[in-house]
């Protein structure tokens, strides 16, 4: 199906049937709305006479029927049976956190692995939406730096859900904890990456144990693409810093034989790559990093203005995390301070166009596994005058004067979305 943004395509989607709306990319636009009925997107139930738009494919799952008014550039639709698997895993869950009601102790800690593009981020919205509908208030762990659904890329998080998110937006992030790892893939820096998995491990049980909702409630732990190598080891790590008592994993067979045998004492199901998952390029994966920081300084459906000042090079300290020169192994952990390294960075035009976090720390001994405030780009550095410009979601002056940087970088476009 291909329709001009001015041609509405009404539907008929029968009872326990999916319907599938395929985009080729982020350039393209639809829309979705609920005439008649009920359905539902990413678990969360869609509101009568409401457009819900979307710029990457999406599903409509209804299990007593709706009618639905498509609009937009759509590449193709269609219609499967629907699939229960995912609201089966819910219930499962649910009866695990209605034993921890009646007995104290944890609820389900799940952690989701598989290669990319098989519907890790789909299964964790969906369980997430299900259980905060039933008044379940979750904590949500992503590890995914490539493509994060909490903060920007280069970062890992951890987010109390107490509300199901917004079909189109996601859930909101404003009470999240956000560390800054500074780089695309975990390989760039697999000690850095390792270390963060430990620290949020061992801030959890703080996080769990503020609330008897909270801690029945439980986790969903969503993880990168990488399965290999590293990305395995990274799995294997956080199931255990973690204490996770399920673990998903998608479309992976062998993934799945070997974790088995790696992690003998947790529970593992195999799901197979959820239908309707559409396979994208590295090209639309690199345009979904960048939109993801355009998003954080101009907003997305809600357009925002962001502040531009200078800053004096004397009033801030800059700093990267140097990787190992050796090849990274778990047990390097016990000893990290041999093998990495905080390393002042002197403000120059190598920074142009490059995301800065703010550090919480209060000192620069504890930056590197200290959670971040928030981030602001480097637009242009004076050397003669000893300052640099900065974009901003907040004005001046910066809140914290110790600063990250990794490789993360941002080009303003030329047509904002403000």
């Amino acid at each position: 199906m291909e329709d001009d943004e001015g041609d509405n395509e009404v539907l008929n989607l029968e009872a326990s049937k999916e319907l599938r709306v395929i985009l080729k990319d982020s350039s393209n636009v639809a829309s979705v709305e609920l005439v008649d009925g009920n359905g539902n997107i990413y678990g969360v139930e869609m509101v009568k006479n409401k457009i819900y738009q979307f710029t990457s494919s999406f599903s409509v799952i209804s299990f007593q029927g709706c009618t639905l008014k498509l609009r937009g550039n759509i590449w193709r639709t269609y219609t499967v049976n629907s699939n229960r698997d995912i609201y089966d895993i819910h219930l499962s869950l649910e009866e695990h956190r209605k034993y921890a009601d009646k007995n104290g102790g944890k609820g389900p800690i799940v952690l989701i692995a598989g290669p990319t593009d098989v519907g890790k981020s789909t299964l964790t919205r969906s369980l997430l939406n299900y259980a905060t509908s039933l008044g379940r208030k979750p904590l949500y762990i992503d590890l995914d730096v490539g493509q994060s659904s909490i903060s920007i890329p280069g970062t890992i998080g951890v987010l109390p859900v107490d509300e199901p998110g917004d079909i189109c937006k996601g859930f909101n992030d404003g009470n999240s904890s956000v560390y800054f790892f500074g780089y695309k893939s975990p390989g760039l820096n697999m000690l850095l990456y390792y270390l963060l998995i430990k620290k949020m491990g061992e801030t959890l049980n703080n996080r769990l144990s503020s609330s008897q909702n909270i801690s029945s409630s439980g986790v969903i732990v969503d993880t990168c693409g990488w399965v290999t190598g590293g990305g395995y080891k990274s799995i294997v790590l956080a199931a255990k810093s973690f204490d996770v008592n399920l673990l998903l994993v998608l479309a992976n067979k062998r993934l799945y034989a070997d974790l088995r045998e790696d992690l003998p004492n947790i529970e593992i199901r195999f799901l197979h790559k959820l239908r309707g998952v559409v396979e994208r390029s590295k090209g639309v994966r690199a345009e979904r990093r960048d939109n993801l920081v355009h998003e954080y300084f101009y907003g997305s459906q809600v357009p925002l203005k962001p502040y531009t000042f200078d800053v004096k090079f004397s009033d801030v300290q800059i700093f990267r995390v140097s990787p190992p020169e050796c090849k990274v192994q778990i047990d390097m952990l016990q000893d990290a301070d041999r093998y990495i390294s905080l390393v002042p960075v002197s403000v120059s035009n190598d920074l142009l166009n490059h995301i800065l976090a703010l550090s919480y720390a209060d000192s620069a001994d504890n930056v590197m596994l200290t959670s971040v405030l928030g981030f602001v780009c480097v637009l242009s550095v004076n050397m003669d005058n000893q300052i640099f410009t900065v974009l901003s979601p907040q004005p001046s002056p910066l809140p914290k004067n110790l600063l990250l940087m990794g490789d993360i970088q941002f080009k303003k476009k030329n047509k904002s979305k403000s």
